[in-house]
This record gives structure tokens, sequence and C-alpha cells, in this order.
């Protein structure tokens, strides 16, 4: 989760594919547009076997914990078996969705996301963009080109442009726009940027990494001596060091689940029927070999299921019973990170499984998903 401001010039791993999109642009930050994906068609063909080694390699170098991100569930699969060979046919169905109730004032933003639908750190940033009503175009990836990309060294997902200024890394892309949206009327965009320096380090494999200070901040100009704040950014933290990689080797923790994650996919990316099959099986397949290596990665139980409930108690019991959310009586930031990483999975076993074994998750998921849905952050006119 590496994370560039402008100009990037790391060297960065690849982010797994998924589905492909242009939509209309949005350009003002009063009126909400919510894009939906469109899709496009893929040509495939099964060679599982022989590139068994390719999905491995690629897995370790994506989003989702070893970077893998679940929001890339069939392409991630289906492109590291090289089971996708090209892209033939573009699907164009572009939906915008009006605004509801304006939100933080005359700023002219424009603002893009550059996605994979299902990613959890893609689907972490639309629940912020949501909760608080900020207009946004939505850009699918192509996984295997990512010409959308082209104009980044930086080669995996979520990017958001605001105007002209790049942002990287799901969390600081949050921190950013809390930050930007709290101090406008005092600072741009472009002197907050400077609160949050690149950090360059090498790993023990002289591989080189990139890490950005202050990312869990918001930089209201003064040390935030609050503790509620300093709460907030302990469990944003804890989402991306530990909850999101609970989710992957849960998805494809058995065969039966692999295929029906794979199928959930599909589905929504609207494949046709020869694409389906082979993503069905060669992806799923593939996928649920690979999810062993990331419950080793992770030090997860030998049921996975264990790890991903004992996550998800220590968040409930952080909420507390008293509490609606973590935030109080309206989402914090942690909330809107722990709701955005797992509506990558909802409607999978996973998923139910977990919300009928820590009870208590569901109704603050529900309420979440209400307040986000409902642009629960927007002043109300």
């Amino acid at each position: 989760m590496a994370c560039r401001i402008g100009a990037l010039s790391s060297k960065l791993s690849s982010q797994s594919p998924f589905f492909v999109q242009n939509l209309t642009r949005c350009n003002n930050i009063n009126s909400l547009a919510l894009l939906k994906q469109n899709t496009i068609g893929l040509n495939s063909s099964t060679r599982l076997a022989r590139n068994y080694s390719t999905i491995k390699t690629n897995f370790r170098s994506s989003a989702w914990g070893s970077k893998f991100a679940v929001a890339g569930g069939v392409a991630l699969a289906v492109c590291g078996t090289a089971v996708i060979v090209n892209f033939i046919s573009h699907r164009h169905q572009n939906v915008v969705y009006a605004a509801t109730q304006s939100t933080q004032g005359q700023h002219n933003l424009s603002v893009k996301l550059y996605q994979y639908q299902n990613c959890p750190f893609c689907c972490k940033v639309r629940a912020f963009l949501n909760y608080y009503n900020i207009p946004y175009e939505v850009i699918e990836v192509n996984p295997l080109t990512r010409s959308e990309i082209k104009f980044s060294k930086y080669r995996k997902v979520p990017i958001v442009m605001v105007n002209d200024i790049q942002l990287n890394d799901s969390s600081l892309i949050v921190s950013v726009l809390q930050t930007f949206m709290l101090r406008s009327d005092q600072v741009g965009l472009d002197e907050i940027i400077r609160y949050y320096p690149e950090l360059k380090s090498t790993d023990n494999k002289g591989k080189e990494k990139i890490e950005y200070a202050n990312r869990y901040q918001i930089m209201l100009g003064e040390v935030d001596k609050d503790p509620k704040r300093k709460k907030e950014n302990k469990w944003r933290q804890w989402v991306d060091d530990e909850f999101v990689h609970t989710l992957s080797p849960n998805i494809y923790r058995t065969p039966t689940e692999a295929i029906q994650a794979f199928d959930y996919f599909t589905e929504a990316g609207r494949f046709n029927w020869f694409e389906r099959f082979t993503a069905r099986y060669g992806g799923a397949i593939a996928m649920y070999l690979v999810s062993k290596g990331l419950k080793r990665k992770y030090n997860l139980k030998d049921d996975v299921r264990e790890s991903m409930y004992d996550s998800a108690s220590k968040w409930v019991s952080a909420v507390g019973k008293k509490e609606k959310f973590m935030g109080g009586d309206s989402p914090s930031l942690a909330d809107l990170a722990v709701y955005g990483v797992l509506s990558a999975i909802e409607g999978l076993d996973a998923f139910e499984d977990l919300m009928k074994t820590v009870p208590s998750m569901k109704p603050w998921y529900d309420r979440t998903k209400d307040a986000v849905m409902s642009h629960g952050g927007c002043p109300k006119e």
C-alpha cells in the first residue's frame, strides 16, 4: 500500500487485474456523481498447469497482504494463470447518479478514482467518498495493459487524481482529503500533501520500500491531543496491518468457496459463458492453492475462519456495546475503513459466517452501510 503524490519514481510491484471501464467526468464537489463500472469482454484460454508458478509470483506482489487485493478476485487468478490472454470487446455502460446533498463548500475539485471494483482498498476509498458525498469519477483499470494509468509510474490501485494532483495509497488518500475538507479555507491541497513526505528504505532482499510519514494523521496545523483521534488512527492502521489480511484466505478457504468467489466476481463482470467457465475452475483452483501461502505468511490459524472471527471480535469490542460506531453517534475514519474492506466480500460465505459467528458485527455493519449509502457525513441543508 505504498503511495506517491504527483510524479512517482519508485519501482513497485504490479497489481492484479479485474475489470475495465471509462466513465464521464465530475467537475463540482457540490453535486454527487457516483458512477458504476462498465466492463469489457475477455477472450480467455486455459493454461493453468503451465502457469501456476506465475500466479504464485503475481500473488506475492499484489495488493492483498502480500499486496493482494480481494477485489482482484477473478482477475488476479485468471490473469496470473494466463487464463485471460486478450481483451476483445468493450461494453461501455456509463451510469451517473445525481447528487442528493451539497458537500463541503465551493472547492471546484475534480476527483477521479482509478480502481478495481472489488479491491478492498478501493472499497475503502469509495466508502469515504460516498459517506461525505464527494463526487468522483470511477475509472476501472484494464488489468493487463493498465493503459488507464500509463501516466503514472505507480502501477497499483487505488489512485486518485484531484485536479492535477495524484494521490496513492488508500489510507493516505483518506487522510489527505479529510485534512483538506477541514482546512480548505486555510490551506490548499498542494500545501497539505507536503505534510505526508515520502520515506524510502530497502528491505532484507534489497527491494526498495516506500512509506509515508503521518499516513494515518489528520493534519490540523497543531498537535491533535484528542484521544478519539488517537484511537481512530490506531484502528485505521489495524485494518491495514491485520484485518484485511484475514479476508482473502477465507474467501478461498475451500475449493467450493473459491468457486463461489469466482462465480460472484464473474457475475458482477458480466463475462460470457466460456470466460466464466475458465475463471470458475482454473482461477478458483489456483487461488485455493495460493491462499495456503497467505495463511502461513500472516500466521493465521489452521482454520482461517477463526483468525477472521478473532479480528472481528477485537473490532466490536473496541467499538463497545454503548456506542453505535467507534466514532460515537457517527462513523469515524476507522469505521469507514473496516466497513470498506469488509464490503469487498459481502455476499460470500465468509461474510455470512462472520456475521453469524460474531453477531454484534452485523448491526454495526448495517448501521455503517446505511450511513455510507445515505451520505451521512454530508451536512444537511
